[in-house]
């Protein structure tokens, strides 16, 4: 199993970066529950060494539906769960996401967001998006999104 860590990354060669569509069921707290469709972006090195950590972004974009009202920059946080497949196995977490200016019909977005993971095998590990939080900056939870699909964003060939 893939485990945190914080110290001594290893800068990589090169990155490899995919954009992945989700629709999930999303519960909510005081806004709408339902389904939403996601552009999630996930930007990783292509090449790793076993038993040093990396660390992995991402991004993610509300396409539907479209956002009402307008919102400053830095009112919401969130996070993206990304499942480690292939050689490793367990969860990253790409956090610390913030929204730019949000105008009314326009696009909800978070960016920002990095994890770190060590990956302990070597072979191909694979990144696959399976779920996203959305809070208030204060740190009240607002909505979790996931379920269904959980299309691979990113490839890591680890030695």
């Amino acid at each position: 199993m893939a485990t945190a860590a914080g110290l001594g990354l290893v800068a990589p060669a090169a990155a490899e970066a995919g954009t992945v569509s989700v629709t999930w069921g999303c519960g909510a707290f005081g806004g709408p529950a339902g389904f939403k469709t996601f552009d999630i972006t996930v930007t990783a090195p292509a090449t790793a060494t076993a038993g040093q950590p990396v660390t992995v972004h991402a991004d993610l974009t509300q396409v539907s539906p479209t956002w009402v009202g307008t919102e400053p920059a830095g009112r919401y946080t969130g996070y993206v769960v990304l499942e480690l497949g292939g050689a490793a196995s367990g969860r990253v977490d790409a956090t610390g996401m913030t929204n730019p200016v949000i105008e009314n019909g326009g696009l909800f977005r978070l960016t920002g967001g990095t994890g770190q993971v060590t990956l302990p095998a070597a072979g191909q590990v694979t990144l696959a998006t399976s779920g996203y939080v959305l809070y208030y900056s204060t740190g009240t939870w607002i909505s979790s999104c996931g379920g269904g699909a959980k299309p691979v964003a990113a490839t890591i060939q680890v030695s």
